[in-house]
């Protein structure tokens, strides 16, 4: 079953995915400053949603980060590897220039921190051990406009073979919190 949603509707929930990460990342101690650039068009098209810039010690750091939010419990992330299928466009999860993904799942409140480049080469070179899984986008009257194509990656394969995957755990109660530490 292709699962479909309006652009309105994706965009929503994003949106939410991306509040939840601001409101965590800005109560971190060694947060600078946090800069949301998703409606930005130079960064829109790398796929970057957030510069954030934090210290470490005496040293400042910017990272670029890509926001994923995520409903489903299935024990999967899903990796998009075509934007639109009939043109042919790379997916996020291929093409994206951010250091990093925050994959958020809301049912479950957990964020997964990705470092992007390294789980993305190890996902292409195991990219066939993976089912694929694809979704539509519908206008408001429910005609289908295009279909999105992905890749459902099992969260526990994936965080015992790549190093470096960090899990935030209650990340909306957290975010509010005076006390944060990655697990």
């Amino acid at each position: 079953m292709v699962k479909s949603y309006t652009f309105d509707e994706k965009n929503d929930f994003s949106k939410k995915g991306i509040e939840v990460v601001c409101r965590y990342l800005g109560d971190l101690k060694k947060t600078i400053e946090l800069k949301n650039v998703e409606n930005d068009p130079e960064y829109q098209k790398n796929d970057i949603d957030l510069i954030w810039s934090y210290k470490k010690g005496e040293l400042k750091f910017f990272v670029s980060i890509e926001v994923k939010t995520d409903k489903y419990t299935t024990g999967n992330f899903w990796f998009e590897t075509l934007s639109n299928e009939s043109l042919g466009t790379k997916g996020c999860f291929v093409k994206s220039k951010a250091r990093i993904i925050f994959y958020y799942f809301t049912e479950w409140d957990d964020m997964y921190i990705l470092p992007l480049n390294k789980v993305r080469e190890w996902f292409l070179k195991n990219i066939d051990r993976f089912k694929e899984s694809k979704t539509t986008t519908k206008d408001l009257e429910g005609n289908y406009k295009h279909t999105t194509v992905g890749r459902l990656v099992p969260i526990k394969i994936l965080m015992q073979e790549v190093e470096g995957v960090k899990l935030v755990k209650n990340i909306s109660k957290r975010a509010n919190s005076s006390q944060q530490q990655l697990h």
